[in-house]
């Protein structure tokens, strides 16, 4: 059955005869706190697949990655557009690529 785990994220229980589809189960909740956004990672995983250890170390490397990608879009040289921020003309990345370069100087 399933049920609440909490009150930050959602969880549930299979049955133990219940197939796995994957080997770790991963899920993410950003909440809102005074202190700022929160980020909850939740693994799941069979038991005998993996050890507590090796998952930990998984989600440690996966906080890392994260933690790496957000202090990248801090970056003045991060970002710039991609053809799905143009919703009428049907551009694609190279074109996008020339129009940034011809308006480097502009607001656009």
């Amino acid at each position: 059955a399933w049920q609440l785990a909490g009150e930050s994220a959602v969880g549930g229980a299979a049955g133990a005869d219940m197939p796995v589809m994957h080997a770790l189960e991963a899920g993410a909740v950003i909440r809102d706190t005074p202190q700022g956004p929160e980020l909850t990672l939740s693994l799941g995983w069979p038991g005998g697949l993996l050890s507590q250890a090796e998952v930990e170390r998984l989600g440690e490397a996966w906080l890392e990655m994260l933690a790496g990608l957000a202090e990248h879009t801090t970056a003045p040289t991060a970002g710039g557009h991609t053809p799905s921020d143009f919703l009428l003309p049907a551009l694609a990345q190279d074109e996008v690529d020339d129009l940034e370069d011809e308006f480097a100087d502009e607001d656009i």
